[in-house]
């Protein structure tokens, strides 16, 4: 999941926040 994680804020950057924040919990 940390890959991933990684790999969708490298490609959006700013979306980041937005997919962070709703795997992060």
């Amino acid at each position: 999941m940390a890959t991933q994680t990684v790999e969708d804020s490298s490609r959006s950057g700013r979306r980041r926040t937005s997919v962070g924040s709703l795997l992060k919990p």
